[in-house]
């Protein structure tokens, strides 16, 4: 007999979690809690913590801070932290200050220029352009912005990178929530002056724990639940919208009365039968590869990230990862074994092992529909993706030829980023719509498919006002108004 609850949530997420807590503790109803996949990785041989894909904390929202402060605070022994974030772009052989819309006189000087008569150029045409015209894409709106030249040079080839997806095929009504406008007058002054901008928003400041990574995070807030209400590594198999039940490949049976859904909108579409209405939503996947290096990085300088818009690379980016969070290192003094040189596969003359100290490398391949990586790089082993990827690394220089690699982990991730596709949003809504008409709730980064509503504290937010819309009918904002 299947059993009955007020309320099913399926994953293991911020969303979930967000939601799970909400209903348990402060709305105090009967909640089965489901989590289909663990929501980290450690790979334990080699000490060295995962992380998959660049992710800090920044938060709109003040119960989102008030969660954060609970389930991370001095009692515990841990903290959140402000962290400054200095990014970069590798352009023509250099690093050029993030965001480089604002740091144009870090570019080579014939960019610099043609950058800056663009600018000019954009900001005159507009002043004669019809105010209430909406641009028909993304790469309109930038060339309205910035003119051809910047557009040609970094958004144009690092979005495609990235997204696996032209910017010509992507809406552009989300972009400010996520790319500061260009400012005529500050940007030539730091033109002139040879002065630089560290950033926007979470891009120049950001919190990050002081101990245990992202996952502890979220790992404390789920140690919170009663393990009465969780069910883990449950895949759902079965979704009888009709008679509100699910079926798990364990043969669990649960009845419900509402449910909540973290599950790739795509996904659950498709449990339910209505895979047409998935039509024109689309996502990248992504390939990390983290890499455990021995000696001391010649990266100090660099406490975010560095974009690779050109074709040079197969990563479009990369991060100093043990620069940003030490925490994620193994002590100096372990000793462990060198599984090779950065120029050489092979590795018959380093079969010791030998202490530190560490330091560590997070590299981001992305794919898609009009960008596909070749199942034969991934699964042959070792991967050629990894190779592919610690080659370029050393053409760059991120690697050096002779440094020693002692860990490496490839994660691929099916669904990387939800892309606001043309055509695509009022399909998202339509299924949002007709899934709440059957007391299904689908939110989170993919779950309700919105890129601008997809940071970690747009998808714990998500689930808390699902849960307030549900149970209580205050009308949602998040998914709305991020």
């Amino acid at each position: 007999q299947a059993a009955q609850v007020d309320v099913i949530i399926i994953g293991g997420g911020p969303t979930g979690l967000g939601a799970a807590y909400r209903v348990i503790f402060e709305i105090h109803r009967n909640l089965c809690y489901v989590v289909q996949q663990p929501c980290c990785c450690y790979n334990n041989i080699q000490l060295f913590a995962i992380c998959k894909g660049y992710k800090t904390l920044s938060s709109h929202y003040e119960y989102f801070d008030k969660m954060i402060d609970a389930f991370y605070c001095p009692d515990n022994g841990r903290v959140m932290e402000t962290r400054k974030r200095n990014n970069f772009v590798y352009i023509r052989g250099k690093l050029v200050k993030y965001p480089v819309q604002s740091n144009l006189g870090g570019l080579p000087v014939s960019e610099k220029q043609a950058c800056v008569m663009d600018l000019v150029k954009a900001k005159l045409e507009a002043k004669e352009a019809d105010k209430d015209k909406k641009h028909a894409n993304l790469d309109e709106f930038l060339v309205s912005e910035w003119g051809e030249t910047l557009c040609n040079l970094f958004f144009r080839p690092y979005i495609f990178k990235s997204w696996a997806y032209p910017t010509g095929k992507l809406r552009s009504d989300w972009v400010q929530i996520k790319i500061p406008p260009a400012d005529l007058s500050e940007d030539l002054k730091r033109v002139m002056n040879d002065e630089y901008d560290i950033g926007w928003g979470t891009e120049a400041e950001t919190m990050y724990p002081s101990k245990g990574g992202l996952v502890g995070v979220w790992r404390s807030i789920s140690k919170s639940l009663p393990k009465s209400n969780v069910r883990f590594k449950n895949e759902i198999s079965e979704l009888d919208i009709e008679e509100k039940k699910i079926v798990t490949k364990g043969g669990l049976e649960i009845k419900y009365k509402q449910l909540i859904s973290t599950m790739p909108l795509t996904s659950l579409l498709e449990l339910s039968g209505r895979s047409d209405l998935a039509e024109n939503m689309v996502s990248s996947s992504l390939f990390v590869v983290c890499l455990g290096v021995r000696g001391a990085t010649n990266h100090t300088d660099v406490s975010g990230c560095i974009y690779y818009p050109e074709s040079d690379t197969i990563f479009h980016r990369a991060c100093v990862f043990s620069n940003y969070d030490p925490d994620s290192l193994p002590p100096p003094d372990t000793k462990l074994h060198t599984i090779r040189l950065a120029k050489s596969a092979s590795n018959e003359e380093n079969t010791e092992e030998k202490a530190g100290p560490y330091w560590s490398l997070m590299l981001e391949v992305s794919g898609g529909p009009l960008k596909t990586i070749q199942e034969a790089t991934v699964v042959l082993s070792p991967p050629v993706l990894v190779d592919d990827v610690i080659r370029d690394a050393c053409s760059v220089g991120l690697l050096r030829d002779d440094d020693e690699i002692v860990s490496i982990h490839l994660t691929e991730m099916t669904h990387g980023y939800p892309l606001p596709t043309i055509g695509g949003y009022e399909r998202v809504d339509e299924a949002l719509r007709w899934l709440k008409a059957k007391d299904i709730w689908s939110r989170g980064r993919f779950g309700a498919f919105k890129y601008e509503a997809g940071d970690l504290d747009h998808c714990l937010i998500q689930g808390v006002e699902a849960v307030d819309n549900m149970l209580k009918g205050i009308p949602e904002r998040c998914i709305r108004e991020p």
